[in-house]
């Protein structure tokens, strides 16, 4: 008996000590108190606290602090580029999701931090409620808007995916920023690199910013099935208007375009008249400028949605809103990364432009870089050659510099220009996974755990590699 009452005794004191541990809890994360503490520390809290819960590690996110570098530039290569001095709050992340998706969305916070943002949900899932729950989490610069789901589309979220930029710039304002991040919600941005790829860019220009290009690997122009790959250097682009590098030469003119790319002139913008007058290209194009060897764009010639983009606020100002509501009001029949890439080219005639780094260095892609070749995943991949989606290179090569101080010169050179990573939620979690993450049952599917891990380990390796090279900004 005596036994039993000392048992009973614990179990009582547990339970008291766990009400005030609650309860101290609530009393430190309320809207009340959390104001005392600086909204960037409440901020990596929260997100740590959620990933703890989500994925069952408790990692410390990386310390945000000042480089040592206050040029946040380092040794990069930046070509003498006129600084624009650029900052976090000049960008506008565009992120097309769904409510059964939304773990993604919080595990992008760390990558994102201190940058204004647009989620597109379904119609259904209430954004101003999403809206008020980011800002009580921390998160006052995550906002939420709505749009439809697509039932006639490749994939139900397809209209939502090709629409967000429009909507997003809409929601957001044109006055209130100069650069938009658009890419899918397992997409990764690297946002010191961008902002360091953005200097000396016009923002006013109408620029598509990518490298990472779908087109047909074998295209002989009387139809048939053709392999199509991405990142095709093949692709048509242009080079950034008054482009610096010393390996360019004007007009696509330079020895120094790799075999087998498209000799990309400047684009002041970039149409298709300055694509098809502008450099030699032969097979590519008619004397009136028509496709020959690709069709239409968004038409297996489009930018690839997981890559990312980057959108000056000049082309989305080219682009009136009331004609993209209209537009997609109807299912499009195509991937959403096609139907965004043929509404800009109907409605404004912008075609794409390659930032341009990567564009004479053969070994680097800036949008989603890969290394382990071809790979075909699922069904969608399938005739198809894929030559991107590899987060755990990316996560190697930080861990060998980190650690060994230098992974080698075109490693390095990749490392301190590359832009985004995608990482393909649905493929995620037998590949990456530790055990114990695993095995942790709660907190989604198993591949929203695994995407949130990735997303996690990427930013925060990635913090880590530019404070220690001197390239990060304040």
């Amino acid at each position: 008996m005596p036994k039993r009452k000392s048992t009973i005794r614990i179990w009582l004191s547990l339970a008291i000590l766990l009400v005030v541990i609650v309860a101290a809890y609530n009393w430190a994360t309320s809207p009340e108190t959390a104001s005392e503490e600086p909204l960037r520390q409440r901020q990596l809290n929260s997100l740590r606290q959620w990933f703890a819960r989500e994925t069952g590690n408790d990692v410390q996110p990386t310390k945000v602090t000042k480089s040592a570098s206050s040029s946040g530039k380092g040794e990069r290569e930046s070509f003498g580029k006129k600084k624009t001095k650029l900052k976090r709050k000049d960008l506008l992340v565009a992120i097309p999701s769904s409510s059964d998706r939304l773990p993604l969305v919080r595990g992008s916070r760390l990558w994102r931090r201190d940058v204004p943002s647009l989620i597109i949900t379904e119609f259904w899932s209430d954004p101003d409620k999403l809206t008020k729950q980011a800002e009580f989490e921390g998160e006052k610069l995550e906002k939420y808007g709505e749009w439809r789901e697509a039932w006639g589309c490749m994939k139900i979220g397809d209209v939502r995916a090709g629409v967000t930029p429009f909507l997003a710039a809409h929601l957001h304002g044109y006055e209130n920023f100069k650069w938009m991040l658009y890419g899918d919600d397992d997409t990764v941005f690297f946002i010191d690199n961008a902002l360091d790829m953005l200097e000396g860019l016009d923002h006013n220009m109408p620029y598509f910013l990518t490298d990472h290009l779908w087109f047909p690997d074998q295209f002989d122009g009387r139809g048939g099935d053709h392999r199509k790959m991405h990142p095709n250097r093949s692709a048509p682009r242009c080079l950034p208007c008054g482009y610096q590098d010393p390996l360019h030469q004007p007009n696509g003119t330079s020895i120094h375009v790799p075999a087998g790319s498209y000799r990309a002139p400047e684009g002041c913008p970039c149409t298709l008249e300055t694509l098809c007058r502008g450099a030699d290209n032969p097979g590519y194009w008619g004397p009136e400028c028509q496709w020959n060897k690709a069709s239409h764009p968004g038409w297996w010639y489009f930018a690839h949605g997981g890559a990312g983009a980057i959108l000056s606020v000049g082309l989305l100002r080219s682009i009136e809103w009331a004609k993209m509501e209209r537009r997609f009001d109807v299912d499009g029949g195509v991937s959403g990364d096609s139907q965004f890439m043929a509404a800009v080219f109907d409605e404004s005639g912008i075609l794409p432009t390659d930032p341009g780094y990567g564009f004479y260095r053969p070994q680097m892609t800036l949008f989603d870089p890969g290394w382990r070749g071809e790979q075909a995943r699922g069904p969608e991949d399938w005739g198809v050659a894929d030559l991107g989606n590899d987060p755990m290179g990316i996560i190697d090569r930080l861990q060998y510099s980190l650690t060994k101080g230098h992974c080698s010169k075109d490693c390095e050179d990749s490392l301190q220009h590359m832009l985004t990573t995608h990482i393909r939620a649905r493929y995620a979690a037998g590949d990456v996974l530790p055990e114990d993450v695993q095995n942790f049952t709660y907190g989604g599917p198993e591949e929203h755990r695994a995407t949130v891990y990735l997303q996690h380990k990427l930013a925060t390796m990635y913090d880590r590699y530019m404070e220690k090279k001197g390239f990060q900004r304040n």
